[in-house]
């Protein structure tokens, strides 16, 4: 047997897809005063929930309200003859509302978890949350209940808008931090606590008290709990997945009293093959082909939003991402059931072994959250504090990985099943049960749950332009130029954090999805004609009487080392074709018409563009830039990047000599002193910023080098080969070529071969024609009309 690419598509079964997805369950409701704000509220909650079931139950007695959503045909509500009512997920609301009856929330101990449920008491008029093995989500001030809200998870109290979408400060800064997972009762969502598993809260009208109610389950076996998972569904599949524990869940899986079941892995080529080397010599072992899924930092790239949108909360291991891609590809495959080996490693104590060179330096996590919040959490002067030791957060981490398969499963259609994600009889010995389940032949290594490194510095542009974003600046937990120079570090090998810099960036864009309000939906970015203006611009403006048109010319990406100049005369024989076509302005190239350059594409052809990562910011640089004002319409020399670009095409004694100019001047009430001593090609230094196109949303550049060389040479070139191309009178009628560094404060003609004074082209893009953000319209054409 082997392994077959789906690349990312599904591997259908041989039964077919199922018609009807996996339905969880979920409950909600609310304990409150009596009024029409209610019933909104549990259809807001109900809708929230509709991905846990398609039918709906709905009970409203007095204060309380109770919502239930299953599968249809499933019992998800029970009235008992006292008319105590229950909403349960994971188990018969008729077994909860018996044990109830005859022994009170205590007797609730003895039903066999993972469930939740929701008991309306009429005698006590009290409601009853109970977490048994699964956790629950409340709400004590609800909007628009006088009391409190709860739901099966946390975002759907904020999707049903009775909770704003803010975060938790401490809870988001003790993930940053440690990645703790779920360990106590607070969440991501300020005002949305956690109900923890083997809890129960009752409520009435003396208040809020919670209990315990778990009684302490033993350890299981979790091979046997996988054979049950395997028998339990008619289309069982299970992932090769951690090395060791998916190789004995594939091995059970072939074995001869399992019903067939269809074997899914990830493949993260093209970065980390050593998975695909490794899954086939296990599906070789154990006699079954292999499903090989494609998941890697693209398709991470691509699904990040949606999963977490799934999910509710940031996620600390990026296995729970694998799961979710490779459940969704045995989803469409037709499989209904995942047996997915996440949790083991946690549960059995493994060790992955770490490969590769040691890193010179290690981040305090500390040093990168903002002055307030590091000010509480002092840092050793030793370094980092040492991790925690993996049993004492072996708990959390099978609690959240039951609930991110729980949460994976609702919005994919398929049962995920995890047995091990609980206490295990073997822990501690090395995984010797699942060693024992494996073939002869079959490899036993422990395995990382992604190569989350290699993601990360295959994702690094986008990862910092998201750490360069103003959204991440505004947030209250990150001092962003420390994060910016710790992940630099990691970009160039002098630190090996990736799951810390993975927990920042998952944070961020967890608060993108749930925190920022959502923008407009807009139309479909429409690409200008070639003789339009650009978006918000005019073509035409008036300079000393005369009328000017101003054609904005569309290109591709510029990159260094490639031929500008053949490139820009190809562009601009190209817009002569269009405007001969159009037949409107011919006449106009009668006259003498101008060529303007942005500097930008000439410094990147030029090499002298550079990623951020690529710039090591002297002590100098890191200085000054913090006392430069910044703008909201580029970020000048206040970064340290542009300004160690500054001191190199300058020198530090004429920066410094300038900056003192700039002191001096600004006390006297005199701007703009600065630039006049540095020059204009300090002038001309541009930042990385957000709304550019990439690359130059992480670059910084300097401007180009002979710019009076590159328009003689550009003018030249076009002349010539207007003629060769058969517009002899544009080519005649050409009077200069302009570089010019325009933006929307400001224009400063870097290199000229024109006619007339440089003033001119500066009051020519008055307005800037060429846009300032993703227009890619970095030439202009300019025609007198009148």
């Amino acid at each position: 047997m082997g392994v077959t690419g789906t690349d990312g598509d599904a591997a259908v079964s041989e039964t077919g897809a199922p018609t009807v997805g996996f339905n969880p369950g979920g409950i909600a409701g609310y304990y409150g005063a009596a009024r029409s704000g209610q019933a909104t509220a549990l259809v807001a909650l109900s809708t929230a929930l509709a991905h846990r079931g398609e039918a709906e139950f709905r009970n409203v007695a007095g204060r309380i309200g109770l919502i239930a959503r299953a599968a249809e045909k499933t019992s998800a509500a029970y009235t008992d003859r006292d008319g105590t009512v229950v909403v349960a997920a994971g188990i018969d609301p008729a077994a909860v509302a018996d044990r109830y009856a005859a022994g009170g929330v205590e007797l609730l101990a003895t039903l066999p978890t993972p469930w939740t449920a929701a008991l309306l008491d009429p005698a006590r008029e009290a409601l009853v949350l109970v977490a048994a093995g699964a956790p629950l989500y409340y709400a004590p001030a609800a909007a628009g209940v006088d009391g409190l809200a709860f739901a099966s998870e946390p975002a759907a109290l904020v999707d049903a808008g009775l909770v704003a979408s803010a975060p938790d400060t401490e809870r988001v800064v003790d993930f940053i931090l440690t990645g703790g997972g779920e360990d106590g009762e607070a969440t991501f969502f300020a005002g949305i606590r956690r109900l923890p598993a083997g809890q129960a809260l009752v409520v009435d009208g003396s208040g809020a008290a919670t209990r315990p109610i778990d009684a302490v389950v033993p350890p299981i076996d979790g091979l046997a709990a996988a054979r049950r998972a395997f028998t339990a569904t008619d289309r069982p599949a299970v992932r090769l997945g951690l090395g060791l524990p998916g190789a004995a869940l594939a091995a059970v899986a072939a074995g001869p009293d399992t019903p067939p079941s269809a074997v899914f892995s990830a493949s993260f080529a093209p970065m980390d093959t050593t998975e695909d080397l490794y899954v086939g010599a296990v599906g070789a072992a154990i006699g079954s082909t292999v499903h090989s899924v494609r998941v890697n930092a693209d398709t991470l790239a691509a699904d990040l939003g949606t999963f977490l949108r799934a999910q509710g909360e940031p996620v600390a291991d990026l296995g729970e991402y694998v799961q979710y891609a490779v459940a969704k590809t045995a989803r469409e495959g037709g499989a209904d059931s995942l047996i997915d080996p996440i949790g083991a490693i946690a549960a059995y104590g493994l060790t992955v072994e770490v490969t590769g060179k040691k890193a010179r330096r290690e981040v305090a996590p500390a040093t990168l959250l903002a002055p307030t919040l590091a000010q509480a959490r002092p840092v050793s002067a030793d370094g980092p504090a040492p991790a925690p030791v993996p049993a004492a957060r072996a708990s959390a981490r099978l609690a959240e990985a039951r609930r991110c398969a729980d949460r994976s499963a609702a919005r994919l259609g398929i049962r995920i099943e995890t047995p091990f994600a609980n206490p295990v009889a073997d822990a501690g010995q090395g995984g010797a049960s699942l060693r024992a389940a494996l073939p002869k032949g079959a490899p036993g290594d422990v395995r990382a749950s992604a190569p989350v490194r290699d993601w990360l510095l295959r994702l690094k542009n986008r990862i910092y332009g998201t750490f360069l974003a103003e959204s991440f600046v505004n947030r209250p937990w990150f001092h962003q130029q420390n994060v910016l120079v710790a992940f630099e570090d990691f970009i160039k090998g002098r630190n090996h954090d990736a799951d810390l810099f993975w927990r920042i960036y998952c944070v961020e864009i967890w608060a993108q999805e749930f925190l920022d309000p959502k923008p407009e939906e807009k139309e479909p970015v429409r690409i200008k004609e070639p003789l339009e203006a650009n978006a918000k611009k005019q073509l035409e403006i008036t300079v000393d009487g005369e009328r000017w048109l101003r054609f904005p010319i569309r290109t591709e990406l510029f990159t260094s080392g490639e031929d500008y100049t053949r490139r820009i005369t190809d562009y601009v024989t190209d817009f002569l074709g269009h405007v001969r076509a159009d037949g409107h302005y011919v006449g106009a190239f009668d006259r003498p018409w101008y060529l303007l350059v942005s500097e930008k594409i000439i410094a990147i052809s030029q090499g002298r563009s550079y990623f951020i990562w690529d710039i090591e910011p002297s002590w100098w640089a890191r200085t000054l830039a913090k006392f430069v004002v910044k703008t909201p319409y580029g970020i000048g020399l206040g970064s340290p990047w542009t300004m160690e670009l500054a001191i190199r095409e300058a020198g530090l004694p004429r920066i410094l000599f300038a900056a003192g100019v700039s002191a001096a001047g600004k006390a006297v009430g005199k701007r703009g002193l600065f630039y006049q001593v540095a020059g204009h090609s300090v002038r001309a230094i541009d930042g990385p910023t957000e709304y550019s196109v990439y690359p130059a949303n992480v670059s910084a550049k300097l401007a180009p080098a002979h710019p009076d060389r590159v328009a003689s040479k550009l003018k030249a070139t076009i002349s010539s080969t207007l003629r060769e191309s058969g517009f002899p009178q544009p080519a005649q009628t050409l009077a200069g070529v302009v570089v010019i560094d325009a933006n929307d404060i400001g224009r400063n003609v870097l290199g000229s071969d024109a006619d007339r004074p440089e003033e001119f082209y500066e009051n020519l893009f008055g307005d800037n024609p060429l846009g300032q953000g993703s227009e890619q319209t970095p030439l202009a054409v300019a025609v007198r009309i009148g």
